[in-house]
């Protein structure tokens, strides 16, 4: 007579240290993956800003006219759109049949992503004007804005330069005390 080998398996005691160990590793590891996911949502945040940028300056060269970048401050809600009240007074443009049609873009960054924006800037019908890109590709003035998320994830800024309308993204540096 043969005596019968071990049953192939698991005990319950093996089972739960198993996942005692995952546990704790999960623990260790999701502060790091957090904090990096939330800089990853500040730099696509900053993309669509310098894209938007981007597009409203080609838009106002090949159009002839400027176009203006507002945001609604506190949230992430922007709007591209020619300057001319017609586009920001909610009568939805102009009837102008031979002009080209204009660049209407109007979103919202990702969850969680708010603008901070100079307290200096125009306000017009719950819009505050960013920027406002001429038809020879300049920009009206130097621009800065910052785009952080509400948890601890390093702030961007988001950089025009009024001479030539060239835009640049980079850490935002750390405030003397």
């Amino acid at each position: 007579m043969t005596r019968p080998g071990r049953r192939p398996g698991v005990t319950l005691i093996e089972v739960l240290l198993v996942m005692a160990i995952i546990l704790a590793l999960a623990a260790v590891a999701y502060p790091t993956l957090s904090a990096m996911y939330g800089d990853v949502r500040v730099k696509a945040a900053a993309d669509t800003v310098r894209g938007a940028w981007t597009e409203a300056r080609a838009r106002a060269i090949e159009d002839g006219r400027p176009y203006r970048f507002a945001v609604q401050p506190g949230t992430g809600h922007f709007r591209v759109a020619p300057d001319a009240p017609e586009f920001w007074d909610g009568s939805g443009g102009s009837g102008d049949e031979n002009a080209p049609p204009p660049h209407l873009q109007e979103e919202q960054l990702p969850n969680g992503i708010a603008f901070d924006v100079p307290p200096d800037l125009p306000e017009d019908n719950g819009w505050t004007t960013v920027a406002v890109f001429n038809p020879d590709g300049s920009c009206q003035a130097d621009i800065e804005i910052t785009l952080q998320e509400d948890d601890s994830s390093a702030p961007l800024v988001v950089r025009v330069r009024a001479m030539t309308g060239a835009i640049s993204v980079r850490k935002k540096s750390a405030e003397a005390p």
